[in-house]
């Protein structure tokens, strides 16, 4: 299947062209989630991408699982380009109008650790913009996993289930009870307001930014403050968001959250804009919108000195 664009926004193609994109991302997702899934817990070969060792791990099987998204991309989208986690870093080819934005395992340490909390999360995006998206996670249930997917403006779902984001108390508060995620750090970045202090909710720690993502986007989480982390991470996690009815905030150039615009800005053909996306990385609140509001009027930054260590420190 090729797609000829016909013009230069997300919302001038067909609904038929993009249902065509989001069943191939979702078949990517799901074959990747079964390869993954036949060789959890067994042996493999894990190395280090970085020069610390334990940190960056990767394993054969992010490898061979980006690899069969790449296959089936060039199968079912020819004129698409990928760009995951496992590309070699050097590589900078000129940007397509269609990127495929793959995370081939996120939580790779899990992963390698036999935990459970992992994902795969594959993403069609058009100039910067997601237009489809899937994450498959593992689960206890008869088949051996979730898929949640979705694509711009028609809901998320799993299965012919459509989920939503956690509802909110009256004031926006986190509920007592319910889970959360943030960031062990978080209180050395912000300066929590009184609202807010003691207030977060449930807090789980999970490894896995794609998981915990899909944990907000079905209401099991009712937010989470997650990164800082790379594209692969959030492409096909925003649009599930959003199409849940939830709200998606970033960290901003003013050290504060603010709405989200993705990475359509100033989004070339060129190497440079590859280049640009896979180094970007960043700090997302994403939740009911009435919750993340309330959150994000709560958290004040502190000095500049101390977010750009933290920054500079925290795991993609």
């Amino acid at each position: 299947m090729t797609v000829q664009p016909s013009g230069g926004a997300l919302d001038q193609f067909s609904g038929s062209e993009l249902e065509s994109i989001e069943r191939a991302v979702i078949r990517a997702a799901r074959e990747a989630g079964a390869l993954v899934s036949r060789r959890f817990g067994g042996n493999l070969e894990v190395t280090n991408k970085g020069d610390k060792p334990g940190k960056d791990l990767v394993t054969d099987v992010d490898r061979e699982s980006q690899q069969l998204i790449a296959d089936i991309m060039a199968e079912t989208c020819p004129d698409h380009m990928l760009l995951g986690e496992e590309d070699p870093p050097v590589q900078e080819p000129a940007a397509a109008d269609w990127l495929w934005v793959v995370d081939p395992i996120d939580g790779t340490t899990n992963y390698v650790n036999s935990s459970a909390i992992h994902a795969v999360s594959v993403a069609a995006m058009y100039r910067g913009e997601p237009a489809a998206g899937a994450i498959w996670i593992p689960w206890p249930n008869a088949d051996g996993y979730l898929l949640m997917h979705a694509r711009k403006g028609h809901g998320c779902w799993i299965g012919d289930a459509r989920v939503h984001v956690h509802e909110p108390s009256e004031m926006g508060e986190p509920i007592a009870g319910v889970l959360s995620a943030r960031p062990g750090w978080l209180s050395r970045m912000f300066k929590v307001g009184k609202p807010l202090n003691g207030h977060f909710g449930e807090i789980r720690i999970l490894g896995s930014a794609c998981y915990e993502q899909f944990l907000v986007a079905n209401g099991t989480m009712q937010f989470a403050i997650t990164g800082f982390a790379r594209i692969w991470d959030f492409a096909a996690a925003v649009l599930l968001v959003r199409e849940a009815g939830g709200k998606v905030l970033a960290l901003d150039s003013t050290r504060n959250f603010g709405e989200f615009h993705g990475w359509s800005d100033n989004y070339s053909n060129d190497s440079a804009t590859y280049g640009r996306l896979r180094k970007w990385g960043g700090l997302l609140l994403t939740g009911n919108p009435t919750t993340v509001d309330f959150i994000a009027a709560n958290l004040h930054p502190r000095r500049k000195g101390i977010l750009g260590r933290i920054a500079s420190l925290v795991g993609s």
